[in-house]
């Protein structure tokens, strides 16, 4: 047991945006058409505060000794490369520790089919996309491992991708990546430590059930059969923006949805406090003004 139990904070979908008046013409001939729809349509005013907001959680975090941060995606409203630079900049000062600071992509970090999609991302954050394990990455920094002290593993695996038909968001985890993960958690470097796994999509809705095939994650089973022999961790997701805790029929472990930290009326995520052998899970709330939670003292 450790003396004093490590803080991990879980945050998720902040979608920071940029005024649609600001965006060039030719980033409209795109999926982006229909996500402006949107936004103009009511979803961008949840949102108005994302800024105001993270300054909110910077301050929690200095306030209750967070040793962790993790993200696990969807920093933007559209994937825009101005949204991404704007969205690292206001997340930077919970990156100044690199190694303490894991992160993953959101489907609308990588919104439209191009390219460049991938590394725009991979640029704005490349500071914090390193891994202790190396050896395992298969498809462009993932999966990424970090080793915490002698008893904790933190697994990022990237289930992002753009989908070029506009009605879908799905998600889909590479089988170079499963594979990958599979035998990461075979390496004696991970024997009796508890792992974190860490991705964009949710495996599992709160009711326990799969999401859509058109919004969810389309290989949520063969993910869930890859995890299926870590006996001590946690599944940490995103993308649906309420958090939730769920514990899945076919593994040992449970996922902890984090919803989003600055959607108006749903803000929140989660503090994990990691004893050396198990954690405890505290709700993070939002009272208007600032985020709160029952941390132990």
């Amino acid at each position: 047991m450790r003396e004093r139990a490590l803080r991990i904070l879980h945050f998720s979908d902040i979608h920071v945006g940029i005024p649609i008046r600001r965006v060039k013409w030719h980033k409209w001939l795109s999926k982006r058409s229909i996500g402006a729809v949107n936004l103009i349509s009511g979803r961008a005013k949840y949102f108005e505060s994302a800024e105001m907001k993270m300054k909110a959680l910077i301050e929690f975090k200095e306030r209750n000794d967070i040793d962790i941060v993790i993200n696990s995606g969807d920093y933007t409203a559209l994937g825009l490369k101005e949204e991404l630079q704007f969205a690292q900049k206001i997340v930077s000062p919970l990156m100044q520790s690199a190694d303490n600071y894991i992160t993953v992509a959101g489907n609308h970090d990588i919104y439209v089919f191009h390219k460049k999609s991938h590394k725009q991302f991979s640029k704005e954050f490349a500071s914090v996309l390193h891994s202790d394990l190396p050896q395992y990455v298969t498809d462009g920094h993932w999966p990424l491992v970090r080793l915490i002290h002698e008893d904790l593993a933190i697994i990022a695996i990237n289930s992002a991708r753009s989908n070029i038909r506009p009605w879908k968001s799905s998600g889909f985890i590479s089988k170079k990546q499963l594979e990958s993960l599979e035998t990461i958690l075979q390496d004696e470097k991970l024997k009796n430590r508890f792992v974190f796994i860490v991705t964009h999509y949710a495996a599992r809705l709160a009711n326990g059930e799969d999401d859509t095939k058109l919004h969810g994650l389309t290989n949520a089973r063969e993910f869930l059969s890859a995890c299926k022999d870590i006996k001590s961790g946690a599944i940490l997701c995103g993308h649906i923006h309420h958090k939730y805790s769920v514990q899945p029929e076919e593994i040992n472990i449970p996922i902890y949805c984090a919803g989003s930290a600055t959607m108006e009326g749903r803000e929140g995520g989660w503090i994990y406090e990691f004893d050396g052998v198990d954690i405890r899970s505290t709700p993070l709330k939002w009272d208007g003004k600032r985020y709160y939670s029952t941390l132990s003292s």
